[in-house]
C-alpha cells in the first residue's frame, strides 16, 4: 500500500572530502606556520622550510643559494595580484617573480603584507610599516610599542594593522597611526589577529572574541558564539573570491558561506585542530595548515543517490560478515583497512535495517544487485532462528568456528555452542532483534521474496510467533525462562510497576508482530490474538503515547524501535476506528521528534500519513553526513555556539537543547540521542546503512526523486522556475 504525497525533486549537494598532508607527502615539517596560492601553486611555510605542491605532494624549495629561503623557519606567505609570492624566512623576505627567486631588499623579514586597491605592497616590520614603490621600500610610519599581527589595505593608501594593543589606521596627510581600543570604540577586546579585506572595504577581523567586521567607521560587527562562531579564540582569517569567508581557530577551522557558518574540527576534518593558516582556491578548496600538517577541504558535487553507491560499496567491503552488516572495529585509528566487522550485540536488528535498504532499492531500480543482496542478509536473518535448536527463539548474534573469537561460550554463559557445531550463538534476545526481525521479514516478503523465500518467511514467523504466544507473550531462553527485554505479557505490562515505562511501547510491538504474522501466514489465530490484546487488554490506548516525553531527548532506543513498529502495523491495519489509534500515536511521536531532522523518522512518517513531514530537513541530514564514517572523537562541549538543555542538566544529562548539523556531531544510529555533544575514538567504522536506510525507504515512498538531478548550487537565476531543492550542504 503507497500513500499520496508531494515529491521533492534533488539535484546535487556538494560533498566535502578531506585530504592530509605530513612529512608522509613531503612537507619539510607538520608544524605549519603560513599558507599562500600564488601563480595557481599551493605554497605552505613550515618550522623547517618551505615547500609547494607538486601533484599530490609538496616538495621542498632548495637549490637556489641565497636567492630564495634555506630550510628554516617560514614566518610569512604572501601572494599579490600580480602572482608574486613574498617569504620570510630567517633574516630576510625573498621574492618569487615569473619563476625567479631573489632576495628582496626589504632587508629583514615581514611580518605582514596588504594590497591595496591602486596595487601598491604595503608590509610591516617589527617598528614601522613600508610602501612598495618604484622597486623600493619606503618607511610610512612607525608603530610605537604595538606588536603588529597582520595588515589590511583598502582603497587607496588606507592602511590598517591589527596588532596586541587594538587596530592601527593610517591616515593623515602625513601618514600617521590612529589608534582603536576597546576602551573608545566597539570593540570588545584589543587583542587583534589576522585580518582579511574586501572589494567593499569591509575588513575581517580575528580576534581572541570572535570576528569583527570594521568598515573603516565606528562601526565593529562582532561575530562570536551567539552568531555561530564555535570557537571564538580565531586566530587568522581568508575570503574566498565566491565570497567565503575562512576563519582558523585554536579548535579547528570555522567557514562562513551564504550566511551559516560550519565549524570543522576533529580528524574527521583536519589533523590538528590549532590552525596556524588559511588558503582559499577560486574553487572553494580550502588549504588549512595546523600544528601536524595541512588539511584540504574540496567539494565534490553528489546525487544522494550517488553517495547511496558510495555507501552501498563501503557496506560491501568493510562491514559484511557471513551476511551480516554491522559496523567494524578498527585495530588503527582512522585506518578503515584496519580491524574486522564486529559482532555485535545485536546483528539481527542492525542486518535487518541493511535488508530494508536494499529491498526498497530493489522495488525503485529494480536492480538484481540489491535483491542478492537483500537475500543473502534476510537468510543470514533466518540462520539466528536456525542455530538455538529451540523452536521460535532467535539468537542475537552469531559466531562460526573460523572467526578469532569462536570459543566464548565456556566463558561467557550468554553464548552457546549450535548443534552442529559450526556456530557460537548469543542469546537473552531482547525485543530490539524482534522488531527488526518482524519489520524485516515484512519488506523482504512484500518487496522481493520469491514463493520458495516467501515459505520460508512464512516458516519463520509463525515459529516465532508461537514460540512468543505459547509462553504468556514472551521470548523464553534454552533455560525456559523470559529474556530480559523479550516481555510483552498483558499482565505485567498493565499492572506490573516494572514494566510501566515499557507499556506503550511494547504494546505497539506486540500490535505490530501480530499484524505482520496475520499478514504473512493468512492464520487468524493471530487476529485472534490481536484483537484480544486490543479489546481486553487495551493495547491500542496503550500505545497512544508510547513515547515518553520525559527526559526523551536523552535515549533514541525506543524511538527506534518505535517507528519500526509503526511501519508494518499501519501499512496492514485498514480499520479506520483502530488506525484513528495508532495514527495518533505516530503523530504524537514524531511531533516530539520532528526537531531532530532525523531522515529515518521523516520519511517513514511521510509514508505512512502522506502528509508534510519535513523532507527537506531530512534531506539536509543525508547531505550533512560525512562520506567518512569513522567515530573519530568529537569535542562539541565547550563550543562558544551551544547551549545545553537545562532539565536535561538537572538530571545529570549533559545533552545539547539543539542537535548539531550531523557533519559536526559524534557518528551515531538513529537509536542513539542526536543531542550528544563528545564522543569517539577512531577506532569504529559506522555502518553505511545509516544512509542507506532513510535513503531508500524515501525513495520507494516518492517522497524524494532523483531522476531529474541536476547541480543543486548552480546560480540562482539559472534554478528560477526549475524544481530545484532550495536546499544546500
Amino acid at each position: 500500500m503507497k500513500m499520496p504525497g508531494s515529491t521533492l525533486v534533488l539535484g546535487r549537494f556538494p560533498q566535502l572530502e578531506r585530504t592530509f598532508y605530513t612529512t608522509r607527502d613531503g612537507l619539510p615539517s607538520d608544524d605549519v606556520t603560513a599558507l599562500a596560492i600564488a601563480g595557481g601553486t599551493v605554497w605552505v611555510g613550515t618550522r623547517s622550510g618551505l615547500a609547494r605542491r607538486v601533484g599530490e605532494r609538496f616538495e621542498l624549495v632548495a637549490g637556489c643559494g641565497e636567492s630564495c629561503p634555506a630550510a628554516e623557519s617560514i614566518t610569512m606567505l604572501h601572494a599579490d595580484r600580480l602572482g608574486r609570492l613574498w617569504v620570510s624566512a630567517g633574516g630576510g623576505m625573498y621574492r618569487l617573480q615569473e619563476g625567479e627567486w631573489s632576495k628582496d631588499p626589504f632587508g629583514q623579514p615581514a611580518l605582514a603584507m596588504a594590497e591595496d586597491d591602486d596595487g601598491t605592497l604595503w608590509a610591516a616590520s617589527p617598528e614601522a610599516l613600508y610602501r612598495h614603490a618604484r622597486d623600493r621600500w619606503e618607511r610610512v610610519a612607525v608603530f610605537g610599542r604595538a606588536s603588529v599581527r597582520s595588515l589590511a589595505a583598502i582603497g587607496s593608501a588606507e592602511v590598517y594593522a591589527a596588532t596586541d594593543a587594538g587596530l592601527l589606521a593610517l591616515s593623515g596627510k602625513r601618514p600617521h597611526w590612529f589608534k582603536i581600543t576597546a576602551r573608545d570604540s566597539g570593540l570588545a577586546s584589543d587583542d587583534l589577529r589576522g585580518m582579511a579585506s574586501d572589494r567593499w572595504a569591509h575588513i575581517w577581523i580575528a580576534a581572541d572574541k570572535g570576528v569583527y567586521i570594521h568598515d573603516g567607521t565606528d562601526q565593529f560587527y562582532l561575530l562570536d558564539g551567539t552568531k555561530g562562531i564555535a570557537c571564538e579564540d580565531v586566530r587568522t582569517v581568508t575570503i574566498g573570491v565566491d565570497g567565503t569567508r575562512w576563519f582558523g581557530t585554536a579548535r579547528g577551522a570555522i567557514r562562513l558561506r551564504d550566511g551559516q557558518t560550519r565549524y570543522f574540527a576533529s580528524k574527521r576534518w583536519l589533523p590538528h585542530d590549532e590552525v596556524r593558516a588559511l588558503a582559499a582556491e577560486p574553487d572553494g578548496t580550502a588549504w588549512i595548515g595546523t600544528a601536524a600538517g595541512i588539511g584540504r577541504l574540496a567539494e565534490r558535487p553528489m546525487t544522494l543517490e550517488e553517495k547511496a553507491d558510495h555507501f552501498d560499496r563501503m557496506v560491501e567491503k568493510y562491514e559484511t560478515r557471513y551476511g551480516y552488516v554491522t559496523r567494524r572495529g578498527l585495530t588503527e585509528e582512522g585506518s578503515i583497512d584496519s580491524g574486522s566487522v564486529r559482532i555485535s550485540d545485536n546483528d539481527g536488528l542492525w542486518t535487518s535495517d541493511y535488508i530494508a535498504a536494499q529491498c526498497y532499492r530493489f522495488a525503485v531500480t529494480g536492480d538484481e544487485r540489491a535483491k542478492e543482496k537483500a537475500k543473502r542478509s534476510m537468510h543470514a536473518v533466518m540462520r539466528l532462528l536456525e542455530v538455538t535448536g529451540r523452536p521460535g527463539f532467535f539468537a542475537r548474534s552469531v559466531c562460526h568456528r573460523t572467526e578469532p573469537l569462536f570459543g566464548r561460550s565456556g566463558r561467557n554463559p550468554e553464548w552457546r555452542v549450535s548443534g552442529d557445531g559450526e556456530w557460537e550463538w548469543k542469546g537473552d534476545t531482547s525485543s530490539d532483534e524482534l522488531t527488526g526481525h518482524f519489520y524485516a521479514y515484512s519488506i523482504y516478503y512484500d518487496l522481493v521474496a520469491d514463493e520458495e523465500d516467501k515459505e520460508s518467511v512464512r516458516s519463520c514467523v509463525r515459529s516465532i510467533m508461537d514460540h512468543v504466544i505459547g509462553h504468556d507473550y514472551c521470548l523464553t531462553d534454552t533455560d525456559g525462562l523470559p529474556t530480559t527485554w523479550g516481555v510483552w505479557t498483558p499482565r505485567k505490562l498493565n499492572a506490573d510497576a516494572k514494566w510501566s515505562e515499557q507499556r506503550g511501547i511494547n504494546s505497539l510491538q506486540m500490535l505490530s508482530f501480530l499484524k505482520t504474522a496475520g499478514h504473512i501466514t493468512g492464520d487468524d489465530k493471530y487476529g485472534r490474538e490481536y484483537r484480544e490484546l486490543v479489546t481486553r487488554f487495551h493495547y491500542g490506548l496503550n500505545t497512544l503515547e508510547q513515547k515518553r516525553t520525559f527526559l526523551g531527548e536523552a535515549s533514541g532506543i525506543d524511538d527506534n524501535l518505535g517507528f519500526h513498529a509503526y511501519v508494518p502495523l499501519l501499512l496492514y491495519e485498514t480499520d479506520p476506528d483502530l488506525r484513528a489509534l495508532y495514527m495518533m500515536s505516530l503523530e504524537h511521536h514524531w511531533q516530539f521528534e520532528r526537531r531532530e531532522r532525523s531522515p529515518l523518522w521523516n520519511a517513514i512518517y511521510g509514508a505512512l500519513t502522506g502528509r508534510l513531514c519535513d523532507v527537506e530537513a531530512a534531506v539536509r541530514t543525508l547531505a550533512e553526513m560525512p562520506l567518512d564514517f569513522i567515530h573519530w572523537k568529537i569535542v562539541n562541549g565547550d563550543r562558544a555556539d551551544v547551549s545545553f538543555h537545562p532539565e536535561l542538566v538537572r538530571h545529570g544529562y549533559r545533552l545539547l537543547e539543539e542537535p548539531l548539523p550531523y557533519e559536526e556531531r559524534p557518528m551515531h544510529r538513529w537509536d542513539k540521542t542526536p543531542y550528544i555533544c563528545d564522543g569517539g575514538d577512531g577506532l569504529l567504522l559506522e555502518d553505511g546503512t545509516v544512509y542507506l536506510h532513510p535513503y531508500w525507504l524515501a525513495r520507494y515512498w516518492k517522497l524524494i526523486d532523483e531522476a531529474d538531478a541536476r547541480m543543486i548550487n548552480q546560480p540562482a537565476a539559472e534554478r528560477a522556475g526549475g524544481r530545484q531543492s532550495p536546499i544546500r550542504a
